[in-house]
């Protein structure tokens, strides 16, 4: 037989999710590639859910009824990223003469408006203050998950940054932490010595390290330094970091799970498997919901500037406009029944 002649392999979702992603991940940043993997996560467990053993065997209508099932979960920002992302794939697929063209055309991301797009990207205050709470009430009380939650939500430093952290760079007493640059020992900058500085934490948040700290694996990373998150191996890596921050997002810890699971049995309460749920947020989220949480208690700009490590046309740009949004939705909520047509005529 031929080369030309040569049928594709009947490869299964996760098959053909693996071999794509092995190919983004030569052409993207590792945070990309992860975040593609955790988009498909949800696809391949539909698929296996629904019996569809082979990518070949998709349809159209197989396409809609995924996507009403995710609709039913998450949120139109997040649809938007997932079905982007599948469309990606299958158009790879597609190419390779594994599955038909009309599969690929019938993935239909929902639009969003520039309001959602940036209300998506962040968690939000009120999340974030209920979770610590919730940490701080004896839910995962001292464990890596909480000290992480509690490091990033008051600085709003980035993942890598705060990854970097040693226990030298933490003063409990005067409360603050020293972010710094060391790029000959694996742990940079965003910004390099720009992104240097010192900033404060409360007394809470250093109590709570304190009991971190005493619990913490005491193992040093390959240059001696003893990091504040860290296994037996040494410093935790960036991927095990990303999925400690997943872990600790969990909104079953503050209530009800919205996805009506139990958390007990839900298979993705865990360290491992914490990005599965649909309520979890990304590191970058919590930076995000971190700075406009700061903004709303009465940092000026600047101050919240120096504190994050951004400029403030990034935070007007970005941060800003979301505390804008809340703020407006909030008016609305205590404002908007007195201007209805049928209010002002009872008033009369």
């Amino acid at each position: 037989m031929s080369g030309s002649e040569r049928t594709p392999p009947d490869l299964t979702p996760q098959e053909a999710v693996e071999r794509w992603l092995d190919r983004q991940s030569m052409e993207l940043a590792a945070s990309s590639a992860g975040s593609y993997a955790r988009r498909m996560e949800h696809f391949t467990e539909w698929c296996d859910d629904e019996d569809v053993e082979h990518i070949a065997d998709l349809r159209p209508w197989d396409i809609g009824a995924y996507e009403d099932h995710r609709r039913a979960v998450v949120t139109p920002v997040s649809l938007n990223n997932e079905l982007t992302t599948l469309r990606q794939l299958l158009d790879w697929a597609a190419g390779l003469g594994l599955i038909d063209e009309a599969v690929v055309e019938a993935v239909d991301p929902p639009r969003v408006d520039k309001a959602e797009q940036v209300s998506e990207t962040l968690l939000e205050p009120d999340r974030g203050e209920a979770l610590l709470a919730a940490f701080r009430s004896g839910d995962g009380l001292y464990t890596r998950e909480h000290a992480w939650l509690e490091l990033s939500w008051w600085t709003g430093a980035r993942m890598g940054s705060i990854r970097g952290l040693d226990v030298d760079d933490v003063d409990l007493d005067d409360g603050y932490v020293q972010f710094r640059h060391r790029p000959d020992e694996e742990t940079p900058l965003k910004n390099g010595y720009d992104g240097e500085r010192i900033v404060g934490i409360s007394e809470t948040v250093a109590d709570v390290l304190a009991e971190y700290l005493d619990r913490r694996p005491h193992t040093t990373d390959d240059y001696g330094r003893r990091p504040v998150f860290a296994t037996g191996y040494g410093r935790i890596a960036g991927s095990t970091l990303r999925d400690t921050c997943y872990y600790a997002t969990h909104p079953c810890r503050q209530g009800p799970c919205p996805h009506e699971k139990e958390r007990l049995s839900c298979e993705h309460h865990s360290r491992t498997k914490g990005y599965g749920c649909p309520s979890a947020r990304s590191p970058h989220e919590i930076r995000s919901g971190s700075i406009t949480w700061q903004l709303h208690r009465g940092l000026s700009k600047d101050v919240v500037s120096d504190r994050v490590n951004a400029t403030i046309e990034v935070i007007e740009r970005h941060y800003d406009q979301a505390r804008q949004i809340e703020e407006f939705e909030r008016r609305r909520a205590a404002h908007l029944d007195k201007l209805g047509i049928d209010s002002s005529e009872e008033n009369e």
